[in-house]
């Protein structure tokens, strides 16, 4: 397995991991408020999160039989969805 392929998988994993600690914490929100508006945020990071675990899946397999001209161009494409991925976390948390 090429490091390309290993740093893709990294990424969507980051990816994972902020969409799960912002669905933590509109869960202590909702808690607290109650407010049917958690409901579709809920639906959302709950996609994104599917989302990330089958493109992880994905990436694993094709790893083993896809190179550099294919994982290349998927790293840019993931480095830019990790950085979207940031700054809505940063707009949330204010």
């Amino acid at each position: 397995m090429e490091y390309i392929w290993i740093t893709n998988m990294v990424i969507i994993a980051i990816e994972f991991i902020i969409f799960l600690i912002i669905g933590i914490s509109y869960i202590k929100n909702y808690k607290k408020t109650g407010l049917k508006v958690y409901n579709q945020i809920f639906v959302f990071l709950f996609v994104f999160m599917v989302q990330s675990a089958m493109t992880l899946y994905i990436y694993y397999n094709f790893s083993k039989f896809l190179g550099l001209n294919v994982s290349l161009p998927l790293l840019i494409i993931n480095i830019t969805g990790l950085t979207g991925t940031v700054l809505l976390y940063k707009f949330i948390s204010q």
